[in-house]
Protein backbone atom coordinates (compact mmCIF):
# COMPACT_ATOMS: atom_id res chain seq x y z
CA UNK A 1 0.00 0.00 0.00
CA UNK A 2 1.32 3.74 -0.74
CA UNK A 3 2.27 6.05 1.51
CA UNK A 4 -0.98 8.42 -0.17
CA UNK A 5 -3.13 5.91 0.06
CA UNK A 6 -2.71 4.76 3.81
CA UNK A 7 -2.75 8.51 4.66
CA UNK A 8 -6.15 8.83 2.47
CA UNK A 9 -7.65 6.19 4.52
CA UNK A 10 -6.78 7.57 7.52
CA UNK A 11 -8.65 10.95 6.84
CA UNK A 12 -11.69 9.16 5.81
CA UNK A 13 -11.46 7.15 8.46
CA UNK A 14 -11.36 10.26 11.11
CA UNK A 15 -14.12 12.29 9.19
CA UNK A 16 -16.40 9.08 9.39
CA UNK A 17 -15.59 9.00 13.03
CA UNK A 18 -16.58 12.68 12.99
CA UNK A 19 -19.37 12.50 11.36
CA UNK A 20 -20.57 10.06 13.47
CA UNK A 21 -20.02 11.52 17.34
CA UNK A 22 -21.49 14.61 15.48
CA UNK A 23 -24.90 13.06 14.98
CA UNK A 24 -24.61 11.29 17.96
CA UNK A 25 -24.39 14.31 20.08
CA UNK A 26 -27.36 15.93 17.60
CA UNK A 27 -29.36 13.45 18.36
CA UNK A 28 -29.01 12.17 21.69
CA UNK A 29 -29.38 16.27 23.32
CA UNK A 30 -32.15 17.09 21.11
CA UNK A 31 -34.27 15.96 23.70
CA UNK A 32 -32.59 18.20 26.40
CA UNK A 33 -32.27 21.20 24.30
CA UNK A 34 -35.98 21.19 23.15
CA UNK A 35 -37.46 20.02 26.40
CA UNK A 36 -38.26 23.79 27.81
CA UNK A 37 -40.54 24.12 24.54
CA UNK A 38 -42.46 20.68 25.20
CA UNK A 39 -43.50 21.60 28.51
CA UNK A 40 -44.21 25.44 27.55
CA UNK A 41 -46.89 23.82 25.16
CA UNK A 42 -48.10 21.39 27.42
CA UNK A 43 -46.76 18.12 25.48
CA UNK A 44 -45.12 17.29 28.82
CA UNK A 45 -44.75 17.86 32.34
CA UNK A 46 -41.85 18.46 33.99
CA UNK A 47 -41.64 15.12 36.25
CA UNK A 48 -42.03 12.95 32.97
CA UNK A 49 -39.46 15.15 31.39
CA UNK A 50 -37.40 14.05 33.82
CA UNK A 51 -37.61 10.92 33.96
CA UNK A 52 -37.67 10.63 30.21
CA UNK A 53 -34.18 11.92 29.88
CA UNK A 54 -33.28 9.66 32.96
CA UNK A 55 -33.83 6.88 31.10
CA UNK A 56 -31.84 7.99 28.44
CA UNK A 57 -28.84 8.30 30.70
CA UNK A 58 -29.34 4.45 32.56
CA UNK A 59 -29.46 3.22 29.29
CA UNK A 60 -26.57 4.88 27.78
CA UNK A 61 -24.62 4.28 31.05
CA UNK A 62 -25.46 0.07 30.94
CA UNK A 63 -24.89 0.76 27.29
CA UNK A 64 -21.31 1.56 27.45
CA UNK A 65 -20.23 -1.66 29.19
CA UNK A 66 -22.30 -3.69 26.26
CA UNK A 67 -20.71 -1.72 23.45
CA UNK A 68 -17.13 -1.75 24.78
CA UNK A 69 -16.87 -5.03 25.52
CA UNK A 70 -18.87 -5.72 22.39
CA UNK A 71 -16.56 -3.48 20.63
CA UNK A 72 -13.40 -5.46 20.44
CA UNK A 73 -15.47 -8.99 19.73
CA UNK A 74 -17.21 -7.81 16.77
CA UNK A 75 -16.85 -5.67 13.63
CA UNK A 76 -17.49 -2.05 14.85
CA UNK A 77 -18.59 -0.70 12.38
CA UNK A 78 -21.71 -3.28 12.62
CA UNK A 79 -22.16 -1.84 16.00
CA UNK A 80 -22.33 1.94 14.55
CA UNK A 81 -24.72 0.76 12.18
CA UNK A 82 -27.04 -0.62 14.62
CA UNK A 83 -26.36 2.41 16.81
CA UNK A 84 -27.02 5.01 14.18
CA UNK A 85 -30.60 3.37 12.81
CA UNK A 86 -32.14 2.52 16.17
CA UNK A 87 -31.47 6.18 16.79
CA UNK A 88 -33.28 7.36 13.47
CA UNK A 89 -36.41 5.12 14.80
CA UNK A 90 -36.18 6.67 18.37
CA UNK A 91 -35.98 10.05 16.83
CA UNK A 92 -38.82 9.54 14.20
CA UNK A 93 -40.97 7.98 17.18
CA UNK A 94 -40.66 10.66 19.43
CA UNK A 95 -43.34 13.48 17.62
CA UNK A 96 -45.52 10.89 16.26
CA UNK A 97 -46.21 9.12 19.69
CA UNK A 98 -49.47 10.37 21.45
CA UNK A 99 -48.00 11.33 25.36
CA UNK A 100 -45.04 11.88 27.03
CA UNK A 101 -45.32 8.26 28.83
CA UNK A 102 -44.74 6.62 25.42
CA UNK A 103 -41.34 8.41 25.03
CA UNK A 104 -39.86 7.54 28.22
CA UNK A 105 -38.77 3.81 26.56
CA UNK A 106 -38.19 5.22 23.41
CA UNK A 107 -35.89 7.47 24.88
CA UNK A 108 -34.51 4.56 27.12
CA UNK A 109 -33.67 2.65 23.70
CA UNK A 110 -32.15 5.61 22.38
CA UNK A 111 -29.76 5.97 25.35
CA UNK A 112 -28.44 2.41 24.07
CA UNK A 113 -28.66 2.83 21.06
CA UNK A 114 -26.05 6.23 21.50
CA UNK A 115 -23.81 4.02 23.43
CA UNK A 116 -22.88 1.49 20.67
CA UNK A 117 -21.10 4.41 18.73
CA UNK A 118 -18.08 5.66 21.27
CA UNK A 119 -16.75 2.16 21.80
CA UNK A 120 -16.13 1.82 18.42
CA UNK A 121 -15.05 4.83 17.65
CA UNK A 122 -12.56 4.36 19.92
CA UNK A 123 -11.72 0.80 18.46
CA UNK A 124 -11.23 2.43 14.80
CA UNK A 125 -8.76 5.27 15.69
CA UNK A 126 -6.72 3.20 17.99
CA UNK A 127 -6.51 0.45 15.21
CA UNK A 128 -5.14 2.11 12.51
CA UNK A 129 -3.25 5.26 13.80
CA UNK A 130 -0.52 5.51 16.30
CA UNK A 131 -0.77 7.04 19.96
CA UNK A 132 0.36 10.40 18.39
CA UNK A 133 -1.99 10.64 15.56
CA UNK A 134 -4.73 8.68 17.59
CA UNK A 135 -4.88 11.72 20.16
CA UNK A 136 -5.18 13.94 17.28
CA UNK A 137 -7.89 12.26 15.57
CA UNK A 138 -9.39 12.62 18.90
CA UNK A 139 -9.01 16.01 18.91
CA UNK A 140 -11.48 15.80 15.86
CA UNK A 141 -13.74 14.32 16.58
CA UNK A 142 -14.28 15.38 20.18
CA UNK A 143 -14.73 19.03 18.48
CA UNK A 144 -17.23 17.40 16.34
CA UNK A 145 -19.70 16.58 18.85
CA UNK A 146 -19.26 19.93 20.67
CA UNK A 147 -19.82 21.69 17.60
CA UNK A 148 -22.81 19.87 16.89
CA UNK A 149 -24.13 21.02 21.05
CA UNK A 150 -23.95 24.36 19.72
CA UNK A 151 -25.65 23.92 16.78
CA UNK A 152 -28.12 22.49 18.20
CA UNK A 153 -28.72 25.30 20.62
CA UNK A 154 -28.60 27.95 17.88
CA UNK A 155 -30.89 25.63 16.13
CA UNK A 156 -33.62 24.46 18.43
CA UNK A 157 -34.94 28.68 19.12
CA UNK A 158 -35.30 28.96 15.52
CA UNK A 159 -37.24 25.73 15.35
CA UNK A 160 -39.58 26.49 18.16
CA UNK A 161 -40.08 30.30 16.83
CA UNK A 162 -40.96 29.30 12.82
CA UNK A 163 -41.85 25.64 13.43
CA UNK A 164 -42.47 23.39 16.02
CA UNK A 165 -40.57 20.65 18.45
CA UNK A 166 -41.48 18.12 16.54
CA UNK A 167 -38.93 19.36 13.69
CA UNK A 168 -35.87 19.17 16.08
CA UNK A 169 -36.43 15.02 16.10
CA UNK A 170 -37.65 14.90 12.35
CA UNK A 171 -34.15 17.14 11.60
CA UNK A 172 -32.09 14.31 14.06
CA UNK A 173 -33.72 11.34 12.36
CA UNK A 174 -32.59 12.17 8.81
CA UNK A 175 -28.78 13.27 10.09
CA UNK A 176 -28.95 9.63 11.46
CA UNK A 177 -30.09 8.33 8.60
CA UNK A 178 -27.87 10.28 6.36
CA UNK A 179 -24.97 9.48 8.36
CA UNK A 180 -25.74 5.44 8.63
CA UNK A 181 -25.89 5.67 4.66
CA UNK A 182 -22.40 7.70 4.67
CA UNK A 183 -20.87 4.51 6.55
CA UNK A 184 -22.69 1.78 4.46
CA UNK A 185 -21.42 3.77 1.51
CA UNK A 186 -17.68 4.14 3.01
CA UNK A 187 -17.40 0.48 4.35
CA UNK A 188 -18.15 -0.67 0.69
CA UNK A 189 -15.90 1.37 -1.36
CA UNK A 190 -13.18 2.48 0.85
CA UNK A 191 -12.82 1.03 4.42
CA UNK A 192 -12.33 -2.73 3.16
CA UNK A 193 -9.16 -1.77 0.55
CA UNK A 194 -7.33 0.96 2.31
CA UNK A 195 -7.91 0.59 6.51
CA UNK A 196 -5.32 -1.28 8.48
CA UNK A 197 -5.58 -2.97 11.30
CA UNK A 198 -2.54 -3.38 13.75
CA UNK A 199 -1.97 -7.21 14.97
CA UNK A 200 -2.00 -7.80 18.47
CA UNK A 201 1.16 -9.81 19.71
CA UNK A 202 0.53 -12.78 21.56
CA UNK A 203 2.22 -11.37 24.69
CA UNK A 204 -0.38 -8.72 24.58
CA UNK A 205 -3.51 -10.74 23.92
CA UNK A 206 -5.40 -10.69 26.95
CA UNK A 207 -8.03 -13.73 28.02
CA UNK A 208 -6.37 -16.55 26.19
CA UNK A 209 -4.38 -19.22 27.66
CA UNK A 210 -1.09 -17.86 28.41
CA UNK A 211 -2.48 -13.91 28.00
CA UNK A 212 -2.57 -11.59 30.75
CA UNK A 213 -6.16 -11.33 32.54
CA UNK A 214 -8.17 -7.83 31.48
CA UNK A 215 -8.53 -7.90 35.64
CA UNK A 216 -4.66 -7.46 35.83
CA UNK A 217 -3.90 -5.61 33.27
CA UNK A 218 -5.83 -2.41 34.54
CA UNK A 219 -4.28 -3.67 38.00
CA UNK A 220 -0.62 -3.42 36.34
CA UNK A 221 -1.84 -0.26 34.59
CA UNK A 222 -3.32 1.82 37.83
CA UNK A 223 -6.62 2.59 36.40
CA UNK A 224 -8.63 1.32 39.05
CA UNK A 225 -8.32 4.67 40.83
CA UNK A 226 -8.57 6.38 37.76
CA UNK A 227 -12.07 4.89 37.55
CA UNK A 228 -13.07 7.00 40.78
CA UNK A 229 -11.32 9.98 39.17
CA UNK A 230 -13.76 9.78 36.47
CA UNK A 231 -16.12 9.58 38.58
CA UNK A 232 -15.23 13.15 39.88
CA UNK A 233 -14.75 14.32 36.58
CA UNK A 234 -18.24 13.62 35.66
CA UNK A 235 -20.00 14.69 38.52
CA UNK A 236 -18.43 18.44 38.17
CA UNK A 237 -18.69 18.43 34.51
CA UNK A 238 -22.13 16.71 33.86
CA UNK A 239 -23.23 18.83 37.11
CA UNK A 240 -22.11 22.58 35.87
CA UNK A 241 -23.24 21.60 32.59
CA UNK A 242 -27.20 20.71 34.45
CA UNK A 243 -27.32 23.84 36.92
CA UNK A 244 -25.46 25.85 36.17
CA UNK A 245 -27.66 28.09 34.26
CA UNK A 246 -29.96 27.85 37.18
CA UNK A 247 -27.44 28.83 39.27
CA UNK A 248 -26.56 31.71 37.03
CA UNK A 249 -30.91 32.87 37.28
CA UNK A 250 -31.20 32.55 41.07
CA UNK A 251 -27.64 33.59 42.29
CA UNK A 252 -27.76 36.77 40.04
CA UNK A 253 -31.66 37.46 39.77
CA UNK A 254 -31.83 37.46 35.89
CA UNK A 255 -33.81 36.16 33.43
CA UNK A 256 -34.24 31.97 32.62
CA UNK A 257 -33.85 33.51 28.54
CA UNK A 258 -30.28 34.30 29.53
CA UNK A 259 -29.83 30.41 29.98
CA UNK A 260 -29.18 30.03 25.97
CA UNK A 261 -26.02 32.01 25.83
CA UNK A 262 -24.74 30.21 28.63
CA UNK A 263 -25.57 26.86 26.78
CA UNK A 264 -23.66 28.33 23.90
CA UNK A 265 -20.47 29.89 25.81
CA UNK A 266 -20.07 26.23 27.46
CA UNK A 267 -19.02 24.06 24.26
CA UNK A 268 -17.06 26.99 23.08
CA UNK A 269 -15.15 27.26 26.14
CA UNK A 270 -14.60 22.87 26.25
CA UNK A 271 -13.33 22.73 22.19
CA UNK A 272 -10.86 25.75 23.34
CA UNK A 273 -10.06 23.56 26.70
CA UNK A 274 -9.69 20.16 24.07
CA UNK A 275 -7.59 21.87 21.65
CA UNK A 276 -5.28 23.07 24.48
CA UNK A 277 -4.82 20.01 25.77
CA UNK A 278 -4.66 18.42 22.43
CA UNK A 279 -1.30 21.08 22.12
CA UNK A 280 -0.14 20.26 25.75
CA UNK A 281 -0.52 16.53 25.49
CA UNK A 282 3.01 16.85 23.41
CA UNK A 283 4.97 17.78 26.26
CA UNK A 284 6.45 15.14 28.47
CA UNK A 285 3.76 16.36 31.42
CA UNK A 286 -0.07 15.96 29.26
CA UNK A 287 1.46 13.08 27.61
CA UNK A 288 0.69 11.03 30.76
CA UNK A 289 -2.85 11.58 30.97
CA UNK A 290 -2.87 10.85 34.63
CA UNK A 291 -0.67 14.08 35.39
CA UNK A 292 -2.12 15.94 33.30
CA UNK A 293 -5.67 15.04 34.83
CA UNK A 294 -3.95 15.51 38.18
CA UNK A 295 -3.21 19.41 37.14
CA UNK A 296 -6.82 20.36 35.63
CA UNK A 297 -8.05 19.08 38.73
CA UNK A 298 -5.44 21.42 40.90
CA UNK A 299 -6.80 23.97 38.41
CA UNK A 300 -10.59 23.30 39.19
CA UNK A 301 -10.12 23.95 42.67
CA UNK A 302 -7.91 27.31 42.17
CA UNK A 303 -10.41 28.56 40.16
CA UNK A 304 -13.41 27.62 42.31
CA UNK A 305 -12.71 29.40 45.19
CA UNK A 306 -13.27 33.07 44.08
CA UNK A 307 -16.88 32.09 42.76
CA UNK A 308 -17.87 31.00 46.62
CA UNK A 309 -18.06 34.69 47.01
CA UNK A 310 -18.38 36.23 43.47
CA UNK A 311 -22.42 34.69 43.93
CA UNK A 312 -22.55 36.85 46.56
CA UNK A 313 -22.17 39.63 44.82
CA UNK A 314 -24.44 42.18 42.59
CA UNK A 315 -23.58 43.60 39.42
CA UNK A 316 -22.44 43.00 35.65
CA UNK A 317 -19.01 42.25 36.28
CA UNK A 318 -19.37 39.95 39.16
CA UNK A 319 -21.92 38.11 37.07
CA UNK A 320 -19.24 37.73 34.22
CA UNK A 321 -16.25 36.75 35.79
CA UNK A 322 -18.80 34.46 37.80
CA UNK A 323 -19.60 32.74 34.55
CA UNK A 324 -16.04 32.51 33.19
CA UNK A 325 -14.72 31.05 36.07
CA UNK A 326 -17.59 28.39 36.40
CA UNK A 327 -17.36 27.83 32.08
CA UNK A 328 -13.11 27.25 32.92
CA UNK A 329 -14.19 24.61 35.85
CA UNK A 330 -16.15 23.29 33.12
CA UNK A 331 -13.63 23.30 30.35
CA UNK A 332 -10.99 21.61 32.45
CA UNK A 333 -13.25 19.08 33.50
CA UNK A 334 -14.12 18.62 29.88
CA UNK A 335 -9.94 18.46 28.99
CA UNK A 336 -9.58 15.57 31.64
CA UNK A 337 -12.54 14.18 29.84
CA UNK A 338 -10.84 13.61 26.63
CA UNK A 339 -7.43 12.81 28.45
CA UNK A 340 -9.24 9.70 30.46
CA UNK A 341 -12.10 9.10 27.87
CA UNK A 342 -10.61 9.28 24.86
CA UNK A 343 -7.00 8.78 25.20
CA UNK A 344 -6.41 6.87 27.69
CA UNK A 345 -8.55 4.12 26.07
CA UNK A 346 -5.84 3.96 23.27
CA UNK A 347 -3.22 2.51 25.43
CA UNK A 348 -4.77 -0.54 25.51
CA UNK A 349 -5.01 -1.14 21.61
CA UNK A 350 -1.96 -3.25 21.84
CA UNK A 351 -3.76 -5.22 24.20
CA UNK A 352 -7.24 -5.81 22.33
CA UNK A 353 -9.07 -3.55 24.56
CA UNK A 354 -9.61 0.11 23.68
CA UNK A 355 -12.94 -1.09 23.63
CA UNK A 356 -13.71 -2.50 26.62
CA UNK A 357 -11.87 -0.09 28.21
CA UNK A 358 -13.28 2.92 26.68
CA UNK A 359 -16.86 1.61 27.72
CA UNK A 360 -15.77 1.16 31.17
CA UNK A 361 -14.42 4.65 31.81
CA UNK A 362 -17.33 5.91 29.74
CA UNK A 363 -20.05 3.91 31.88
CA UNK A 364 -17.72 5.94 35.18
CA UNK A 365 -18.74 9.33 33.79
CA UNK A 366 -21.87 8.93 34.07
CA UNK A 367 -22.24 6.98 37.41
CA UNK A 368 -20.87 10.62 38.18
CA UNK A 369 -23.50 12.28 36.30
CA UNK A 370 -26.14 10.61 37.79
CA UNK A 371 -24.59 11.74 41.40
CA UNK A 372 -24.31 15.59 40.19
CA UNK A 373 -28.26 15.80 38.51
CA UNK A 374 -29.63 14.59 42.20
CA UNK A 375 -26.60 15.91 44.81
CA UNK A 376 -26.20 19.42 43.04
CA UNK A 377 -30.45 20.11 43.21
CA UNK A 378 -30.10 18.53 46.65
CA UNK A 379 -27.05 20.66 48.04
CA UNK A 380 -28.16 24.01 46.21
CA UNK A 381 -31.91 23.64 47.83
CA UNK A 382 -31.03 22.63 51.54
CA UNK A 383 -27.29 24.82 51.78
CA UNK A 384 -27.74 27.26 49.18
CA UNK A 385 -25.29 27.79 45.61
CA UNK A 386 -21.97 28.68 47.89
CA UNK A 387 -22.67 24.93 49.65
CA UNK A 388 -22.90 23.62 45.86
CA UNK A 389 -19.27 25.31 44.76
CA UNK A 390 -17.45 24.64 47.92
CA UNK A 391 -19.14 20.86 47.18
CA UNK A 392 -16.85 21.76 43.50
CA UNK A 393 -13.81 21.96 45.49
CA UNK A 394 -13.97 19.21 47.64
CA UNK A 395 -14.40 17.04 44.21
CA UNK A 396 -11.65 18.58 42.80
CA UNK A 397 -9.43 17.49 46.09
CA UNK A 398 -10.77 14.04 45.56
CA UNK A 399 -9.78 14.07 41.89
CA UNK A 400 -6.24 15.16 42.88
CA UNK A 401 -6.30 12.42 45.20
CA UNK A 402 -7.22 9.72 42.95
CA UNK A 403 -5.08 10.85 40.18
CA UNK A 404 -1.92 10.91 42.79
CA UNK A 405 -2.86 7.14 43.68
CA UNK A 406 -2.33 5.77 40.20
CA UNK A 407 0.12 8.33 38.93
CA UNK A 408 2.76 5.75 39.76
CA UNK A 409 1.62 2.90 38.32
CA UNK A 410 0.00 4.33 35.22
CA UNK A 411 3.61 6.18 34.50
CA UNK A 412 5.57 2.59 34.22
CA UNK A 413 2.71 1.09 31.93
CA UNK A 414 2.47 3.94 29.36
CA UNK A 415 6.66 3.58 29.12
CA UNK A 416 5.36 0.26 27.36
CA UNK A 417 2.37 1.39 25.19
CA UNK A 418 4.31 4.85 23.91
CA UNK A 419 5.19 4.63 20.40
Amino acid sequence: MSLSKSKYSKSVLVALCSLVYFVSYFSRKDFAAVMAGMITENVIGKSVGGFIGTGLFICYGIGQLVSGYLGDKIKPSHLMLFGLGTTAVCNLLMPLVPNGTFMIPIWAVNGFAQAMLWPPIVRILADNLDHESFVKANLIVTTAAHIATILLYLYVPLCLKFFDWKTVFFTATALAALSAAVLVIALITVIPKDAIKKPIPKSKQTGNIGGENYFNLILRAGILPIFACIIMMGVLRDGIETWLPTLYAEAFNREAGESILISVSLPIFSILSIVAITALHKTETFKNEVRGSLILFSLVMIIATPIVFLITMSGFVPRIICLILACAVCACMHGTNFLLISCLPGRFAEYGKAATTSGFCNAFTYVGAAVSSYGFAFISEKLGWQATIIGWIIVGALGVLFTLISLKSYTRFTKGTEK
